[in-house]
């Protein structure tokens, strides 16, 4: 009898240590899955900072950046190492800018917060994607996808805009030795080509997660740039990073 209120309170105590055990590991994942979540694009250009400061290349012109001595928190591109040059804004030229493939118009334009008139952010009226930012986590959490954005030279992401992306007619080149055009008039801007996979597996990704329709006319012309330019390894591992971040995979890449 004795022997068997032993094992009882033994038992009892494997078990209250293993539940005990159990619930902090699952405390565990839970912070750590809060933690990985990227809930905003300021918090999304932290991350994607560190993982491209690795890399050290930008992903329209393939130039080395890496940081700013003077100017801190800012990556300083480098263009000797790719020939770039500015079209007419040498100081936005100078830096990385974290460019949305489908840009934040594409999938803001039409919620309420794009358009609401009394919306305020510190206390002063805010319109447009910073109204969104301050009162729709929904945005945010688009805004943030990691898939989404990429390192970019400034002005080429300020000339780019929310230009759809197609292919143009000749070869200008407004950006020194960088393969990339934008015709203003027609609104369209043009990227090298061993990047063309990569932006229509974004953009199939973005309307196949977030219901963001595809430039109309542009379907067929990134499907073709889709299986003219298949994923890379860097491409791949880019997207196997991003799942372990935020739990969600571009299953175009794959």
């Amino acid at each position: 009898m004795k022997h068997l209120r032993l094992f009882s309170i033994l038992l009892f105590l494997i078990c209250f240590l293993s539940l005990f055990l159990y619930s902090q590991t699952e405390e565990k994942t839970r912070i750590n899955e809060k933690q990985n979540r990227v809930t905003d694009f300021q918090k999304a250009k932290r991350i994607l900072k560190r993982f491209y400061k690795k890399v050290g290349t930008d992903f329209y012109c393939g130039c080395s950046f890496a940081d700013d001595t003077e100017v801190p928190g800012r990556l300083k591109i480098d263009f000797e190492s790719c020939g770039l040059s500015s079209r007419k804004d040498n100081h936005r030229q100078t830096w990385i800018e974290w460019e949305h493939i489908v840009p934040a118009h594409s999938f803001g334009k039409d919620r309420e917060c794009w358009t609401k008139k009394d919306c305020e952010l510190n206390g002063k009226l805010v319109r447009g994607r910073k109204c969104c930012q301050a009162i729709d986590p929904e945005f945010n959490q688009i805004e943030a996808d990691l898939h989404n954005i990429v390192p970019v030279p400034g002005e080429i992401n300020a000339d780019r805009g929310i230009f759809s992306y197609g292919e143009i007619e000749g070869e200008e080149r407004n950006y020194g030795l960088c393969d990339f055009e934008v015709n203003f008039k027609e609104q369209t801007a043009e990227p090298k080509q061993n990047i063309r996979g990569d932006i229509a597996r974004i953009y199939f990704y973005m309307e196949w997660k977030y219901r963001i329709t595809i430039p109309e006319g542009r379907r067929k012309l990134y499907e073709t740039w889709n299986k003219l330019d298949p994923p890379d390894t860097f491409e791949i591992r880019k997207n196997e990073i991003i799942e372990r971040i935020q739990s969600v995979k571009n299953p175009f890449i794959d």
